[in-house]
């Protein structure tokens, strides 16, 4: 019998796992759905965008890091999601230039490097990352102890979710398979057996963990990033247009600047970022704007016009739903009806990174024997 499947949120890992059921429903690895419910506040193409949809206003990039000892198992799992992820994107950049997947180098730059770092530790490692290279000192900047270099990709955050949602929309018609957008304001899971009693497949995709009985995962929070999108100065043979450069300093704060692919016209580039735990503002802070614009002016310099300004397009403000332990992906079920809920959620600021390899292990476990709730 086919499953009548909903996914609530339409955020990147969402719209991922729609995409990535689809191609294997038309690789004929699966079989076919009843059809396929899209449950969401926000959406892509939605006008104003909101500060409670984060994917679009993400950097959205491929950044390696070595596995923590406090967090070894959370790491080495959410790595191997942006490894199947990174060799996704690889055929599928050269297949649909229009995603604005690109690759080039990724640059790191450490004043106060950890152990892991030093020692190329597992997830930093010539085993998992192409190109990888340590920097030798003369390569480094001031102030800096370590770097390294590596192939990485980036993306166009907006255009990239409209383009998924146009995939799904495709996809679903070539297969015959029904579709729909719904704007239902959830308070539970288990609401959308009253508005969809037919569904037997839930993907929550909901960022910080929507329940099956109601509330959010306790272990779920939010974590406040600014950033800064810019028009610069030869914005398509400046340093940037090949490579992101990403610096932590002696104080903990990370830079970033961060290409953004146009399919017309010139890139545009991000600058950031803050990473704020219990700070709830929604609207751009201006003390962390001017902390942004001096940090990039000594480091990214390429970024400032000739007269020392910078072109501010637009000041974002997301807020990465992050989750103590690590991200949830996980299968269970209801004991009344047998109701399939595959969590999938809780991957802070990575949801691009390891949007593929979440994905597929959502999808692996939906065809798999559940828990129960």
């Amino acid at each position: 019998m086919p499953d009548s499947v909903v996914i609530v949120g339409a955020g990147v890992i969402g719209l991922t796992i729609a995409h990535q059921l689809l191609l294997d429903i038309q690789c004929q690895s699966s079989g076919r759905l009843k059809k396929l419910t899209f449950i969401s506040r926000n959406y892509p193409n939605d006008k104003p965008l909101t500060h409670e949809y984060t994917s679009p206003w993400a950097g959205a990039h491929f950044r390696p890091f070595p596995h923590r000892q406090e967090t070894y198992e959370s790491d080495r799992r959410e790595s191997g999601y942006t490894r199947v992820t990174y060799r996704f994107f690889q055929q599928y950049a050269a297949e649909h230039p229009e995603s604005t997947i690109e690759f080039m180098k990724g640059v790191d730059w450490l004043e106060n490097p950890s152990s892991e770092y030093l020692g190329l530790g597992p997830g930093l490692s010539k085993d998992s990352l192409t190109d990888l290279r340590t920097l030798s000192k003369r390569e480094l900047p001031s102030g800096v102890h370590y770097g390294c270099e590596y192939l990485t990709w980036c993306l166009n955050a907006p255009v990239y979710l409209k383009f998924l949602q146009s995939q799904v929309e495709q996809l679903c018609l070539r297969l015959n398979i029904p579709l729909q957008f719904s704007r239902v304001n959830l308070t539970s899971l288990q609401d959308i057996e009253k508005w969809f009693g037919d569904t037997n497949v839930i993907f929550n995709a909901t960022g910080t963990g929507l329940q099956y009985s109601g509330g959010y995962d306790p272990k779920s929070f939010n974590i406040r990033g600014q950033t800064l999108l810019l028009n610069v100065p030869e914005p398509n043979s400046i340093r940037y247009a090949n490579t992101t450069i990403t610096h932590q300093g002696n104080d903990g704060l990370w830079t970033f600047v961060i290409k953004r692919p146009a399919v017309n016209g010139n890139p545009q580039y991000i600058l950031g970022g803050t990473k704020q735990l219990d700070d709830d503002l929604i609207v751009p802070r201006e003390a962390d704007t001017q902390a942004l614009l001096s940090r990039g002016r000594k480091l990214f310099p390429d970024l400032v016009f000739p007269d020392g300004s910078f072109d501010i397009v637009r000041v974002n403000v997301g807020f990465r739903p992050a989750r103590q332990g690590g991200s949830r992906i996980e299968l269970e079920t209801s004991p009344n009806n047998g109701l399939k809920v595959v969590h999938a959620y809780g991957f802070g600021g990575m949801g691009y990174e390891v949007s593929v390899g979440a994905a597929q292990h959502a999808i692996r476990l939906y065809k798999s024997k559940p828990s129960r709730l």
